[in-house]
């Protein structure tokens, strides 16, 4: 018998059976099953399997939280209920979306489909490029003072620390030709061309500028930018299968890339990128009203209820936007700030629940405290703890808008993509002197007040089967 054979069986009865189902894939920690019939799925039921940390309803899919082992259960679940794995399933999922055509109501969400499907697969790119900023920020006159700019190693450290976010155009596109299923090598010359070195000189001349020599060209910086190859990706979708669709058999090899390109590139620098370019600004000029007004409480909000807007998925339209306040000034005094408290303070939380917890349920702490101190998974935790416990979502709300509110007054800013496990603080290094160590308090405090509320006022004592 294979090691999750009963957890898969019984995931299988409370979702309909295996006719009810049309598709299954999964993430980092959660199983994702797309059904025919949701109204034959018994969540509670789900829930009280040993195993399942949580689960929820995303548009079509619901969604079954099962911690850090779901790739191991995923393989033996697809065996048991009898459906192809993740490769296989994308293209069913999109072919049953494209026959259901052009749905209004849907846009927002497809517009963050898009966006966060686009983002996701560069972040690691970013967080470990965000590693040399970190180390340079550190090192360097702005924290510690302990070795020159002018060194080789911290030269080193400059330049690979920089590859990952000046040539962010060239990786979304990349990311977002994947997304959208069009050709990789059209999107990718489209990324490049956003941050060509002559591009770059003629935006620094300032001089007006006409791409084949009457079609005027704004003259905007695109390095580190994020919107436009995306605009530049979603409008290539469409062109290269019409140029492909329209171009003689004969001549297609140089025909199709020589014509999407005259199509795409003054579509792309004067049209589409701009309209990104605005966009983004105007996303951070948002961003600046609401610290301006709100300051501190803004900060604290998110503190407080970011563990919560992560279960709700509200979080995924609010990070978009504050890494786009990133790349546009170079820092974020709002989100990134406020949920790096938060996940301190859910640290906090996790670390007093293991403390206090005994026998089977020790262990289970134990693993989740590790999978979110270490591996920086706050799922496991969020939906097996905190969701479930009134006592642990108060210590989250208190501790996370306290500290909160105390980086809001201290306005530390968050600088440089970090992971979300312990080393998270070091995202406030970059800025100027005395922000990573108010960052670090406001962190700490965050911590602290969860752990000692945990361990010294418990928790609710689970009635979950």
């Amino acid at each position: 018998m294979a090691k999750y054979t009963e957890l898969c069986n019984s995931i299988l009865e409370q979702v309909g059976g295996k006719e009810n189902l049309t598709g299954a894939f999964h993430c980092m920690t959660r199983l994702r099953l797309t059904l025919k019939d949701k109204s034959k799925v018994n969540a509670d039921g789900v829930k009280g399997i040993k195993g399942v940390l949580g689960t929820n309803f995303s548009g079509d899919q619901f969604q079954i939280i099962l911690g850090p082992t779901v790739a191991e259960i995923y393989k033996e679940f697809c065996e048991i209920a009898g459906v192809a794995e993740a490769a296989a399933i994308d293209e069913v999922l999109d072919e049953s979306a494209a026959k259901k055509g052009f749905d209004l109501k849907k846009l927002p969400s497809a517009v963050l489909d898009y966006l966060s499907g686009s983002v996701a697969p560069v972040l690691p790119i970013m967080l470990g490029a965000g590693f040399f900023r970190m180390f340079y920020s550190m090192l360097g006159p702005d924290l510690l003072n302990v070795l020159a700019p002018e060194t080789q190693f911290m030269q080193t450290l400059n330049f690979v620390g920089n590859l990952g976010f000046y040539f962010l155009p060239v990786y979304v596109a990349w990311s977002a030709a994947r997304k959208r299923k069009t050709n990789v090598q059209m999107a990718l010359v489209l990324g490049c061309m956003l941050v060509a070195p002559e591009i770059i000189s003629i935006v620094a001349a300032g001089e007006p500028f006409s791409i084949y020599g009457f079609l005027p060209m704004q003259l905007n910086n695109y390095s580190q930018a994020i919107l436009p190859p995306l605009f530049a990706v979603w409008a290539l979708s469409y062109v290269y299968p019409f140029v492909e669709r329209i171009t003689p058999k004969s001549v297609k090899t140089i025909g199709v890339p020589f014509l999407t390109l005259l199509i795409m590139v003054p579509v792309t620098l004067c049209l589409l990128a701009p309209i990104g370019n605005w966009i983004g600004v105007l996303i951070t000029k948002i961003i600046g009203a609401i610290y301006n007004v709100a300051g501190p409480v803004a900060v604290a909000l998110i503190g407080a209820l970011w563990m919560f807007m992560i279960a709700t998925g509200m979080h995924i339209a609010v990070i978009q936007m504050a890494i786009i306040n990133m790349m546009t000034i170079g820092n974020d005094p709002i989100v990134l700030a406020g949920s790096t408290v938060a996940q301190y303070t859910i640290m906090g939380i996790a670390l007093a629940y293991f403390i206090r917890s005994k026998g089977e349920e020790k262990q289970i702490a134990g693993a989740n405290a590790m999978t979110l101190i270490l591996g920086g998974l706050s799922e496991p935790t969020l939906f097996g703890l905190l969701l479930q416990n009134k006592k642990a979502m108060a210590y989250q709300v208190i501790a996370g808008g306290i500290g909160g509110l105390l980086c809001g007054l201290f306005k530390a800013s968050f600088y440089t993509m970090a992971s979300g496990n312990f080393l998270n603080a070091l995202g406030y290094t970059g800025g100027p002197a005395g922000n990573f160590t108010k960052g670090v308090i406001a962190c700490a405090v965050g911590f602290g007040l969860a752990f000692i509320l945990g361990l010294v006022f418990g928790f609710d004592d689970k009635k979950k089967k």
